[in-house]
């Protein structure tokens, strides 16, 4: 088509022309303030429901954390009193009680000579008491004599008896002739709950 040809259709199809250029007109008009802004507002609308779902999401990681903690701290809660009520001496003659025989048996057991035995009791000080601490030591300082593997078997089976004994610190010291038994000299610990009378 030659610019001439173009130019007489114009002419002749004004109109027809001139309705469909308005029409174009108010379509990139009606595009231009309605659907562009309302495509904006989906895109909006759109985003900020993926936000929704990501705070979603990390507010149920959050109380799921939050819900293993407080899961954790109850049963913490409850082996705590586990361990006062079913582990621990109720007092001091509780404590001694069972760690005397306890000892005792475990030393003849593993073939040892229990030569010395003493106990001490360690009060708290004032600022623990008032801390809420009411747990009390009771100090254990035996010397014993025995072979090496009697030696073993005795510290092996404190370890694992149910009695709560704690092993603070041992020397072993050879004895003072050659070929004689060695010496063990040891300090265990338990500890039992306060009474309301003191001990």
């Amino acid at each position: 088509m030659t610019a001439g040809l173009v130019w007489r259709v114009v002419r002749e199809k004004r109109a027809i022309l001139l309705v469909l250029s308005l029409a174009l007109l108010v379509n990139l008009g009606i595009a231009g303030l309605v659907v562009y802004p309302m495509s904006a507002s989906v895109q909006t609308g759109e985003r900020q429901a993926t936000d929704a779902t990501r705070a979603l999401h990390a507010a149920e990681r959050e109380f799921a954390a939050a819900s293993a903690t407080l899961t954790g701290r109850t049963r913490a809660a409850d082996d705590l009193k586990k361990f006062y009520t079913k582990v621990l001496p109720a007092d001091l003659a509780g404590a001694r009680r069972a760690t005397y025989l306890t000892l005792t048996r475990l030393a003849r057991d593993a073939e040892l000579k229990v030569e010395r035995r003493t106990e001490e009791v360690f009060e708290q000080r004032q600022s623990e008491a008032d801390a809420g601490n009411a747990l009390v030591r009771l100090g254990i300082s035996m010397v014993l004599r025995g072979d090496y593997e009697s030696v073993r078997q005795f510290l092996n089976r404190i370890e694992a008896a149910p009695e709560f004994i704690a092993i603070d610190n041992l020397t072993l010291a050879a004895g003072s002739e050659p070929g004689s038994a060695l010496v063990l000299m040891v300090e265990l610990s338990t500890y039992y709950q306060r009474t309301s009378h003191g001990r």
